[in-house]
């Protein structure tokens, strides 16, 4: 199967996938209560493997960690919370250098939850840091790594606002960097967004309307700004995450919008351009949670609810707001009630829904793109530059004067077409690209301009 996907990017390289029509729904999982129950997040996948947390299940019901193949086999339950380790995970696990990283609502000493890492095979458990209300409370949604610090966010905090919070990855020098106060937004939700040494991010509630807003805030706790004040005919509540390309932000708000059913929206870095790109009505899906993903410049997203059968489905949408297709309606036999976000590694998607599946307990899904319309694009003649090729793990990338764009992304690729490398690239021409925690090989990249079109593509010769 490797052996065809390899083929299969090799013969269309770097093509955009302009259009998906169909795509085939597979159910790898189903949760009973044992290996886990009612996931509340997203997967992580890391080599051919998928790592995930389940919100209660295990052996003690406090929820659990487990891995599982790509296609469905091999599942092993590598951690069951008790408590004082935690209960009640929520979010997705992030990895470094073969830990992974994540967070529990509640529990641990205080029950105010807690910061845990654990090694992929489920040994070396470690509870990095304990909540105890002061300087945080049930943390939400995932942590985000940048260098050896980790950022995250926390619902209730000091004040009972919420706050961000930083630590070192050895669960040393915690940081309380900024509290929420309700005009200024409360009660955030989901991921932080860290684009140069910002921190973007969005609340459930306060700001001028109570209906929650777009924040930005540096990594030191200074400069906090809101971006924008969600007033229910632009969005409401939102439960997600922001996800940039180019030099915009897109997000989802839980409610609000014409139908009342959340929206999708787009806004610049600085907070300025707001545009509402989509408005939810329970037909084509409805209350969307977490955050979208990229796919060759397309926006995918998942809804809890709404479709066909009121049970959630899975949309595309082009970053203008044109081009919306439901692709999947979730139903109760295969899952339903999503309320993570979808992982991508080549064509396919992996996901989870919180209830729904052979025991109503939730699913493990994945979603393989099929009948694709694909348009072969033409790089600009040495538009891109880069040296040393071959190259020890260091690469430099320059963009000609002539094609240059204010954010262009880099993406690389290992010879099965599975991404390796992403970046977005603000005001520069030239950049560098570290390959150097990858095996040596031959791999594929592309640069792309900020409306998707394609800068360059070519070979990256990787020798240790």
């Amino acid at each position: 199967m490797k052996k065809l996907h390899a083929i299969l990017f090799l013969t269309i390289c770097f093509s955009l996938f302009t259009s998906l029509c169909e795509g085939q729904y597979t159910t790898l999982l189903n949760f009973n209560g044992t290996n886990g129950d009612n996931p509340y997040g997203s997967l992580t996948l890391i080599g051919g493997k998928l790592y995930g947390m389940t919100y209660i299940g295990g052996a003690n019901s406090d929820g659990c960690i487990f891995s599982i193949d790509t296609d469905g086999a091999g599942y092993k339950d590598l951690f069951d919370f008790n408590g004082t380790t935690g209960f009640e995970p929520e979010g997705s696990l992030i990895d470094s250098g073969g830990r992974l990283f994540g967070m529990t609502s509640y529990g641990g000493i205080n029950g105010n939850g807690c910061i845990f890492s654990i090694d992929t095979d489920g040994t070396g458990y470690k509870k990095l840091f304990d909540f105890d209300g002061v300087n945080g409370d049930q943390p939400d949604g995932s942590l985000i790594l940048n260098g050896n610090k980790l950022y995250g966010m926390t619902a209730l905090g000091d004040g009972g606002d919420g706050n961000i919070f930083s630590i070192d990855t050895d669960g040393s020098r915690f940081r309380d960097i900024y509290d929420f106060i309700g005009v200024e937004g409360e009660l955030p939700y989901a991921d932080l967004t860290l684009i140069g040494n910002r921190l973007f991010g969005m609340t459930r509630s306060g700001g001028s309307f109570n209906y929650g807003c777009v924040f930005s805030v540096d990594t030191g706790g200074n400069g906090y700004k809101v971006l924008l004040n969600f007033n229910r005919a632009n969005g409401a509540t939102s439960f997600g995450s922001l996800t940039v390309l180019g030099n915009r932000l897109f997000g989802m708000t839980r409610g609000g919008g014409a139908g009342d059913s959340g929206c999708v929206f787009s806004i610049d870095t600085a907070g300025n351009g707001y545009k509402d790109l989509l408005d939810f009505n329970g037909a084509n899906g409805a209350f969307p949670t977490c955050n979208l993903t990229v796919y060759h410049g397309v926006l995918y997203g998942l809804t809890e609810a709404g479709g066909i059968n009121k049970d959630g489905c899975l949309f595309s949408i082009d970053t203008d707001g044109s081009g919306y297709n439901k692709l999947y309606d979730f139903n109760s036999p295969t899952g339903m009630y999503p309320l993570g976000s979808l992982t991508l590694s080549n064509n396919v998607f992996y996901g989870m829904t919180y209830m729904g599946g052979m025991n109503n307990e939730g699913v493990v899904f994945s979603f393989k793109v099929a009948d694709l319309g694909i348009n072969n694009l033409s790089a600009p003649t040495n538009s891109v530059t880069v040296y040393p090729n071959p190259g020890s793990g260091i690469f430099n990338i320059v963009i000609a004067s002539e094609t240059r764009q204010s954010y262009p992304i880099i993406e690389v690729y290992n010879m099965l077409g599975e991404k390796v490398y992403s970046q977005s690239i603000i005001h520069s021409s030239s950049f560098i690209v570290d390959l150097s925690n990858q095996p040596a090989g031959v791999y594929l990249y592309r640069v792309l301009a900020e409306d998707g079109s394609l800068l360059g593509e070519g070979k990256l010769i990787l020798q240790k």
